[in-house]
């Protein structure tokens, strides 16, 4: 049976049953989960596996309460800052006592009692729109955002109350502004104490940004909308941040003095829900300062600043201890590692430390902190523990198996936790762990036997490699390869290969996890696929990223071509039919490597960046600092200075209603290489954001694709 581009977008999902968002209910009885049915994997519906049952059951499915009701501009704004490209229940949280679970459909508020006569019920209807949804502490009761104001939800009698007036036009109260969801991967804007009393909540305030307009084409209308879109250089939005104490209902502002040239990171409460936690970075991001905060007395003190001559990546590794300590994550090593400070901001001592990074704490319990990260191998995210009392950052135990990389999720007693883990050749499945190691139950086998969906192109797929090089300073580059599993498109007994490039920070592509179906197609189709991670990626500590600092697009496509050299000693590797693929900042890495090199016979590039200048200011000025002090880097990392020595066939594809690489990077681009008569093509799809999701959507461009590297790249005649 041949693989197809239908298929890989059809149903049942050819992953296989691989659950999301799983979570250990917090009295330890209940995993729950986000599954598709196998006749839709577009729409998410909630279930749990009893833990003493050990049976698996669906709480809600979804379609019995979607309306088709159109989200709200903040909402659709909010997921498309998540990634999240479903719909259904697409989030859910637990109650404190495990008793209930809390979710939202298009808007409205549901919660789910378990053991309950009438378990569902519903808390807000079609007359609102409420987001970013949030249980107190003590569960009495719910948080959440409306119309760009907070509001609480008591759940004894179910009535609503307002917390906040100020939001509306250009001001918001608890919501994160774009800056913060998209690039500080902070996606709220308020905060329960832990003890239900007060909330801290952001005050945003836009109208400092500078008004562009946006053009959203969709099917059958044009939109312009006046976005505040901070450029890179340009004024940010005013942040203020402040704490309503539920029973007077009176805020208190804090001194933060947080304005448009220094960044809200990241806030917490300490455990006494006294003192308040508030990361404070400053516009060229190489300084970031704990503060703390005595919310009763206003009074305020800088605990830990840390400082670098690139940037300072954030991280969510504060974490509140019993006493006022708390844990901080710092890079100072080189490497992200973890250190256990006293109240004042007095090092107790470092919990973790060599060659590798430490990327987020778990859970800490009386004895021990589980914390996940790479000490074995850059390709392979491990759970790890840690004793709270070491005085050797180097006795750390790793608890899930080598030969995968898993995502894990602990209950707070650190007993238990599900594994979520997949390898190269291996779909994700899920197992139910006790943190000795023993696996108590395997919730999704997920093998691939006669009755997985994958089974029957199993014979499609290619052969999987990794290797290593060097890079000009010494660095190790790691990368992927995918041999063609078919000899479809040989010449000569060699097959033409696809460069499939993302290369850009924050991001890591080459690991030991499952790889998505359609380089599989690929191979089956008969080509070759090379991944490569190349300096300025994630996970392998600052040295590996910050050659980058001051210009892009540099490093990053000598590394790629380096990779392109090892494929030489593949035999089956034809070198003089290469091509490349990317989205997003891999988009912008197609067009560079087309422009700086002329090995590549075709590229297709998506929702690229073309000029860091129409980019948003803590992205850009994160890597190339502020436009004024670093024009030539501007300049000379934009795609505009070479785009006359643009080699191969260039295929652009773009959303028409992308607000976070805005269109206009691709119409720029469309304008320059119409000037000097180049050849290349298009494809703009109506309606579409950057991540341009959806099933219809997704088969016609991989389709376009299909074609265009078979006629360019593979060479074969198209057919008529």
């Amino acid at each position: 049976m041949s693989l197809t581009l239908q298929r890989i977008f059809g149903d049942p999902d050819l992953n296989g049953p691989a659950p999301l968002q799983l979570k250990l209910s917090p009295d330890g009885k209940f995993v729950s989960y986000l599954k598709a049915p196998e006749d839709n994997f577009e729409q998410l519906d909630l279930w749990v596996y009893n833990i003493e049952s050990g049976q698996h059951e669906q709480l809600v499915d979804s379609n019995q309460l979607t309306t088709q009701r159109v989200l709200s501009d903040a909402e659709k704004a909010r997921r498309e800052r998540l990634r999240i490209t479903q719909s259904g229940i697409v989030e859910y949280y637990w109650s404190p006592a495990g008793d209930s679970i809390l979710f939202p459909i298009e808007g409205n508020l549901f919660l789910f009692r378990l053991n309950h006569e009438n378990p569902l019920t519903q808390l807000t209807d079609d007359s609102t729109f409420e987001t970013d949804i949030r249980f107190s502490p003590d569960g009495l009761w719910i948080a959440f955002v409306r119309e760009q104001n907070l509001y609480i939800l008591n759940l004894t009698d179910l009535k609503t109350r307002q917390l906040t007036t100020e939001g509306g036009g250009l001001v918001s109260c608890g919501l994160a502004e774009f800056i913060a969801q998209e690039e500080m991967h902070r996606y709220s804007g308020y905060w329960w104490s832990p003890d239900s009393s007060r909330i801290a909540y952001t005050k945003v305030d836009e109208s400092p940004v500078e008004v562009s307009q946006r053009y959203e084409i969709d099917a059958d209308h044009f939109g312009v909308f006046d976005q505040r879109y901070p450029f890179a250089g340009k004024t940010n939005a005013a942040v203020k941040i402040g704490v309503i104490t539920l029973a007077s209902g009176t805020t208190d502002w804090l001194d933060t003095k947080i304005e448009t040239e220094t960044y809200l990171t990241r806030v917490n409460w300490f455990l006494d829900s006294l003192h308040l936690a508030v990361q404070r970075q400053s516009r060229d991001q190489q300084k970031l300062e704990l503060l703390r905060f005595n919310t009763a007395s206003l009074a305020t003190e800088v605990l830990i600043t840390e400082t670098s001559k690139s940037w300072i990546n954030i991280n969510d590794n504060f974490h509140a201890l019993e006493g006022g300590q708390f844990i901080w994550g710092s890079e100072r090593s080189g490497f992200n590692h973890l250190y256990l400070y006293e109240q004042d901001g007095q090092l107790l001592q470092q919990l973790t430390g060599g060659n590798w990074v430490a990327s987020d704490v778990k859970a800490v319990t009386r004895d021990t902190i589980f914390i996940d990260g790479f000490k074995d191998s850059p390709l392979e995210r491990h759970l790890y523990a840690i004793d709270r009392t070491t005085s050797d950052p180097t006795a750390i135990k790793r608890i899930t198996p080598a030969g995968s990389t898993h995502q894990v999720s602990l209950n707070a007693r650190g007993t238990f936790y599900v594994d979520r883990f997949s390898s190269a050749l291996e779909p994700t499945a899920v197992n139910l762990c006790r943190t000795d190691g023993e696996i108590i139950e395997s919730l999704v086998k997920n093998s691939l036997n006669a009755q997985h969906p994958f089974h029957p192109y199993l014979g499609e797929r290619g052969k999987v490699s990794f290797g290593t090089r060097k890079a000009e300073d010494g660095q190790t580059l790691h990368y992927r390869v995918i041999a063609p599993a078919s000899n479809k498109l040989e010449v000569n007994g060699k097959s033409p290969v696809i460069l499939t490039v993302y290369g850009g920070p924050g991001v890591q592509r080459v690991s030991n996890e499952w790889i998505p179906p359609w380089h599989h197609y690929m191979a089956s189709q008969g080509y070759g696929l090379l991944q490569l991670d190349n300096r300025g990626t994630t996970n392998r500590g600052t040295a590996f990223e910050s050659p980058i600092y001051g210009k892009m697009g540099d490093v990053e496509v000598t590394d790629q071509l380096a990779g392109i050299d090892d494929l030489a000693s593949h035999n089956w590797a034809d070198m003089n039919r290469l091509g490349v693929f990317g989205h997003s900042y891999g988009g912008y890495m197609t067009l560079m490597l087309m422009m700086k090199s002329s090995r590549f016979k075709a590229g297709v590039s998506v929702a690229p960046v073309t000029d860091w200048a129409l980019y948003d200011t803590h992205y850009t000025e994160r890597y190339l600092g502020h436009p004024a002090d670093n024009s030539t880097g501007y300049h000379d990392s934009a795609v505009f200075p070479y785009t006359a020595s643009l080699s191969g066939k260039l295929l652009i594809i773009h959303g028409m209603a992308d607000d976070n690489v805005l269109f206009s990077n691709s119409t720029k681009l469309y304008k320059a290489l119409q000037d000097q008569n180049a050849d290349f093509d298009i494809m703009n799809y109506p309606g579409a954001k950057h991540g341009l999701s959806g099933r219809r959507v997704n088969i016609h461009r991989y389709s376009l694709m299909d074609r265009f590297f078979a006629q360019h790249v593979a060479q074969i005649p198209k057919p008529e």
